[in-house]
């Protein structure tokens, strides 16, 4: 209707709200340097990588050996 255009990395929110206001309103980091921007998450609760990939494998099942969270957690780390 109103024939605008929005480019954005994220359109997060605006998808479930379907407004416009809401699109980039919550972007999402990227991942360089991420050692260097530790604890994660927004209460700071994944204190390092290691806690960061543990939740993921665990929140998603994903079934991640002790191994392959080591080099997940250490290929993030070069990052």
């Amino acid at each position: 209707a109103g024939g605008n255009t929005l480019l954005t990395n994220d359109p997060g929110l605006a998808i479930i709200t379907g407004r416009c206001v809401d699109i980039g309103a919550t972007t999402v980091p990227g991942l360089r340097a991420l050692a260097a921007r530790e604890p994660y998450f927004h209460d700071g609760s994944a204190k390092t990588l290691e806690k960061l990939v543990d939740f993921y494998n665990v929140r998603y099942q994903i079934g991640l050996t002790p191994q392959e969270k080591r080099d997940l957690a250490a290929f993030l780390s070069a990052l």
